[in-house]
This record gives structure tokens, C-alpha cells and sequence, in this order.
């Protein structure tokens, strides 16, 4: 056998790995959403079947939207140390025995740059109080050593490598949340693309977009603008293949642009009109899905519109009638099992739906506490107004939800 030195040796393992991992076949997603669909109805079987015994076993009926009580336990779950509510494939995990951190005002404001580090602000009434900070996806928190001037509102915007700044009467920045400095912006410049380092925020008035930079705040107008008669908003972070999505109008009727290019160029879809005035359009993303969705001024549903091949076309799923716009408010969530998910504020048949048919019909998850609305951030979703309170949660993907230990 001839001798082989090492960096050959390495050589001729990479390259096995390399075959072997090319010959084995990676299931499509239609495959993972029906694995993942097939175990969340088992799942739903067995939390029922055991909530059947308990509610047998000692007569109590619980009540998860009023406060944190037991939550129900299967034979599989790990010790008990934070209630867990379950329903339609959804988990919340409830507060830790952990103190809670003050807030000193409610909760108008959370934002994640990952999944472990986020910033959670209160509402500016009548002074901006100090904003709190997590490095452990919302089981902890502390104070962020930095205080909004002015009497708001402010904006928490975060950036790639989990980069902050706070847009207020001052910008401020941080590299990492623990210490901050106040922002010198520079002359404004049109910026050709958006570079890795930064984001791009709509102009109001004028609906522009315009590139940001946590270190030194706005840089200015894009070059090349999205093909929008106004554009009324921009996602806050790219899709994981680098996509930026804005919606807004052309004339009076919702549209959508993409980018694919940092911003150089945009390919912009008009979408059918809705019934009553279109105010803004948004868009979430996973995969090669894509749902745009049209909203009045008071931010209730108009129209959804479904892609599913990566924003080339796109096919309206959902119409509301004149005058009966829906009441899903915040952001909708695309699930890994192909479900879409919304919060309706106020229904006494829950505030948790899911569709099943992207959009055309949805069915409630009663089994979940109340909630007001759910919001994107760069890292995931959050849920405000939990508990029918000032409470919120964290997920990366919809499906897993923290209850955020502030408040």
C-alpha cells in the first residue's frame, strides 16, 4: 500500500464525503410539509386523548387565556418548568419561575436580530423609558443602557451580525445591544445597492426606499427605485436567498416588487384590485412560496394573493367583499406544513387561525391564548398583545413560540 501524507489523505476523505452526500437523495419540501403535517395530527391526537383522561382523571376544566396555569402533560414531556399551551400543530411555552423584567410602560415594540438577541421597547408616554435586551431568546432579560430622547414613537431596527440602531429625535447604534453611540449621519448619496451590512427603509412622505447602515443611520435614496406609483413597505430582512420584497400601488390597485440584486434592479407585479381602497401591501415568504396580502388603513385584510414559484405569478386566493374587510391583523405567517397562519384581535371564537387552502378559508385555534397581532422581525415573529395584556412571544418559525419574560 503506498504511503499517502496527510494533506492527500484529507484530499481523498473530502471527496468520498463529497460522493457519498451527492448520492443521497434530499426529500423535496412537499415531502417535509407532509411529514410535518401527518406528525402534527398525531401529535393533536395524543394532546387530546390525554387532556380526555386528565379532564376524566380530576374534573377541572383549565382556562390557558386567563393566566399561566398547568399546562397538559403528556408521558414523553420533560419536567414541568413553564406551562405549555398546544393547539392546531402550535406551542407556546409559557413564563419560566423567573423574575419578570419591568418594562416601566407597556410593550409597543420587540425586535430580533437573531434568535437569541432582541430589544424590546415601551411605549413613549409621555418619555421614552430605558430599552431592555435578551441574549437568550427572550428567557431573560436586562436593561440595554440606552434611552430614546423625545416623545417617540421610535424604531428599533436591526441589522445583519446582530447590529442595532434606534431611530428616534437621535439615532443610536450599537454593534452588539450592550453600548451604544450616537449616530453622525453623512450627507445623504444615492447608494447603487444595499449592501450586506444594510437595510432598506421606505421614505414617508414620497414612499422611496432608502438604505441604512447601523453605524451611520440613513446613507440615502436607491438608485434604482421598485416600479411603484408608492411604495408603503419594505420587508425587514431578505428571504434566505437574498430576495427584498416592498409592496405598494400602481394607481390605486396593490403591487409587489422584488429584488434579487441588492437593489439594483426590481421586477414589480401587479396584483387584481381589491373592493374597497387598498392602503398598503406586505408580503411573507418561505421557500419558494410567497403570499402578498392588501390591507385598508385600519390594517384589516382586502385581498391575498398567492405564489408559488418564487414571486413569478402570482393568484389571488382571497377577496373581501365591499365594506367586510377581514380582521387579521399584523403580518400572516407561512407554516412548514404549508398552513398559513393569522390573528384575528377580539373573536370570541379564539385570536389564532389557520388556513389550509393558502388563504381562502381559515379555521380557529381556540386551544390558544388571546393575542392582538404578530409582527415580522429580521430573526422571525413576534406576537403582541398575548393574554388579552402587555405580553408577547418570539418565534423563528410560527410554530414555536416563547412567551418573552418582560413586560
Amino acid at each position: 500500500m503506498p504511503d499517502l501524507d496527510v494533506p492527500d489523505l484529507e484530499s481523498r476523505l473530502a471527496r468520498s464525503r463529497s460522493a457519498l452526500l451527492d448520492e443521497i437523495e434530499q426529500p423535496a419540501l412537499a415531502v417535509v410539509r407532509r411529514r410535518a403535517t401527518r406528525i402534527r395530527r398525531r401529535r393533536s391526537v395524543a394532546a387530546g386523548a390525554t387532556a380526555l383522561a386528565v379532564l376524566g382523571a380530576i374534573g377541572l376544566a383549565a382556562q390557558p387565556w386567563q393566566h399561566d396555569g398547568a399546562p397538559e402533560v403528556t408521558a414523553t414531556d420533560p419536567p414541568v418548568i413553564a406551562p405549555v399551551y398546544r393547539g392546531g400543530g402550535i406551542e407556546i411555552i409559557g413564563l419560566s419561575p423567573t423574575p419578570v423584567y419591568g418594562l416601566n410602560g407597556q410593550i409597543v415594540e420587540v425586535e430580533f436580530a437573531d434568535r437569541d438577541n432582541g430589544i424590546a421597547a415601551a411605549g413613549c408616554v409621555p418619555r421614552c423609558p430605558e430599552l431592555a435586551r435578551t441574549t437568550d431568546g427572550g428567557l431573560s432579560w436586562q436593561a440595554a443602557q440606552v434611552t430614546p430622547t423625545g416623545s417617540g414613537p421610535i424604531d428599533l431596527i436591526a441589522f445583519p451580525g446582530g447590529h442595532w440602531l434606534v431611530d428616534g429625535d437621535l439615532d443610536r447604534s450599537s454593534a452588539d445591544g450592550s453600548t451604544w453611540k450616537i449616530v453622525d449621519p453623512p450627507l445623504p448619496a444615492p447608494q447603487t445597492e444595499i449592501g450586506p451590512d444594510e437595510v432598506p427603509r421606505v421614505e414617508q412622505p414620497g414612499g422611496d426606499l432608502a438604505v441604512w447602515s447601523w453605524d451611520q443611520g440613513r446613507l440615502g435614496p436607491l438608485e434604482s427605485q421598485p416600479e411603484l406609483f408608492t411604495a408603503r413597505w419594505v420587508a425587514p430582512a431578505p428571504t434566505a436567498d437574498g430576495a427584498w420584497w416592498a409592496g405598494g400601488l400602481i394607481g390605486t390597485s396593490p403591487a409587489v416588487a422584488v429584488s434579487r440584486d441588492s437593489g439594483r434592479t426590481w421586477k414589480t407585479t401587479a396584483l387584481p384590485s381589491t373592493a374597497d381602497p387598498t392602503d398598503s401591501v406586505t408580503v411573507s415568504t418561505l421557500g419558494t412560496e410567497a403570499y402578498a396580502m392588501a390591507r385598508d388603513q385600519g390594517g384589516q385584510l382586502l385581498g391575498i394573493y398567492h405564489s408559488a414559484d418564487n414571486g413569478k405569478s402570482f393568484t389571488e386566493t382571497f377577496r373581501a367583499a365591499k365594506g367586510t374587510a377581514a380582521p387579521y391583523t399584523g403580518d400572516l405567517v407561512p407554516l412548514l406544513d404549508g398552513r398559513l397562519l393569522a390573528v384575528v384581535s377580539g373573536d370570541k371564537r379564539g385570536s389564532w387561525w389557520v388556513s389550509e387552502d393558502d388563504g381562502r378559508t381559515f379555521s380557529p385555534v381556540p386551544e390558544l391564548p388571546a393575542a392582538s397581532s404578530i409582527r415580522r422581525t429580521y430573526a422571525g415573529y413576534v406576537v403582541y398583545g398575548l393574554f388579552g395584556g402587555s405580553w408577547a412571544a418570539f418565534s423563528s418559525d410560527g410554530t414555536n413560540w416563547q412567551k418573552l419574560q418582560v413586560n
